[in-house]
């Protein structure tokens, strides 16, 4: 038979965040948040590896699990991001 257990929540948050997509879109989804409460305007630029189009995809993906409506805009090699209300 199965074993089961109860984890608490600050090791539990650890387990499930080891994956690392999940651990950037939770960095996206903090970062969205954040924007939201301080007035909605926000500008992302792509780290080392990176491309406009993934942070786009990112962004996006995380303010749909937000549920949040956002608007994106390439500004030669950045990214615009604006939270609708």
């Amino acid at each position: 038979m199965a074993e089961f257990k109860h984890i608490k929540g600050g090791d539990a948050e650890k387990r499930f965040a080891k994956s690392r997509v999940h651990g950037v879109t939770r960095e996206y989804m903090t970062y969205l948040e954040t924007l939201k409460s301080e007035g909605g305007v926000g500008v992302l630029k792509p780290g080392r590896g990176e491309n406009l189009t993934t942070l786009r995809n990112r962004v996006r993906r995380s303010a749909s699990l937000l549920e949040m409506q956002i608007k994106t805009q390439r500004d030669g090699d950045e990214l615009l991001i604006k939270v609708q209300k």
